[in-house]
């Protein structure tokens, strides 16, 4: 990696997987609690546009390559050799998503089916299997800011793109999870299209025994646990005194104040729709750090008794991709 590449890495991206906790973020700047020491007001900022950090309670800052140096106490050469280490998930060199997001000249020029020799270059490169990456993702050719790009897309289910190449990876259109029904009795959560795609290279057998949800952003998943926002995991159904294991009443939908639940299972309403969880077991397979610990901590807390652990098919590797990669 050149020192080039390393400076088009997102910082945001950089300091998001170390765990620093974000205070505030509009479409110039996020501010975190700083990843140099233990603070409770956040004094630690990122400009977005021009991929900076500075760091107000120390009175320094500089570009990706700084960061890395001060973080890690080592000089130039290493910190590019930990930057294009594969167990690292910002290897990537990335443009920053929600600037490039929020961009009102953006447009998408064509979708065509993924033959273009880079991209599957790219797809080769990251071991995933070909012939599985052909069904679920497309090439994307846009423009931005007037100029002419493409990548890999896979479609969330608003309508967006997820786009990766060598170079960029971001969202075309809004940011949401992408839901694959299989009408099964379990549902296995991913956190990218590249775990998932990885996990039916690993297991191409498994590709119909279970339903997939991949988030596409572990910021997706509090909406997913959020019972009236979405159908992901939940599905209506009419209440009934007996069957009350596991619903609650759906309060997006309209009804009568009388039939309101008053806190207790036992006051089920017959006829009143209420959500009910689909899924016997929920498999969580997010990545080996900090951001995925709390993820599955997030699930099992949600749906006690539902939910296992998918990391100990991969307990040495840092999420399903490298696990491929590394092999």
């Amino acid at each position: 990696m050149t020192c080039s590449e390393a400076k088009k890495i997102s910082l945001v991206s950089i300091i998001d997987k170390m765990g620093a906790k974000k205070i505030k973020k509009n479409n110039r700047e996020v501010w975190y609690i700083s990843p140099f020491r233990n603070e409770s007001t956040a004094s630690f900022k990122i400009d977005i546009n021009k991929n900076i950090w500075f760091d107000h309670g120390a009175g320094k800052g500089g570009n990706v390559l700084d960061f890395i140096m001060a973080f890690y106490k080592c000089d130039l050469k290493e910190a590019l050799r930990i930057l294009d280490n594969e167990s690292f998930s910002f290897h990537q060199p990335i443009f920053n998503d929600n600037a490039i997001e929020k961009e009102k000249n953006c447009e998408i020029r064509a979708i065509k089916p993924l033959t273009n020799t880079q991209l599957i270059n790219y797809i080769q490169n990251r071991y995933i299997s070909l012939k599985i990456a052909k069904k679920y993702c497309v090439e994307v050719y846009y423009s931005l800011n007037n100029k002419s790009y493409y990548g890999i897309g896979f479609t969330n289910d608003s309508e967006g793109y997820e786009i990766r190449n060598k170079y960029i990876k971001m969202c075309l259109g809004t940011k949401a999870p992408s839901f694959f029904n299989n009408n099964r009795s379990q549902i296995i959560l991913f956190e990218s299209w590249s775990d998932f795609l990885s996990f039916l290279t690993l297991y191409p057998n498994a590709e119909k025994r279970y339903d997939y949800l991949i988030l596409n952003s572990v910021g997706t998943l509090n909406n997913v646990l959020i019972e009236k926002s979405n159908n992901y995991l939940y599905k209506c159904t009419n209440g009934e005194k007996d069957n009350c294991s596991n619903i609650q009443l759906d309060t997006s939908i309209n009804v009568p104040s009388d039939k309101a639940i008053k806190g207790q299972k036992d006051n089920c309403i017959k006829n009143t729709l209420y959500k009910q969880l689909k899924y016997e077991t929920i498999i969580c397979c997010f990545d080996n750090d900090d951001a995925g610990n709390k993820a599955t901590e997030k699930v099992q807390n949600a749906f006690p008794n539902r939910v296992k652990d998918g990391r100990y098919l991969y307990p040495n590797y840092k999420d399903l991709n490298d696990c491929i990669s590394t092999k």
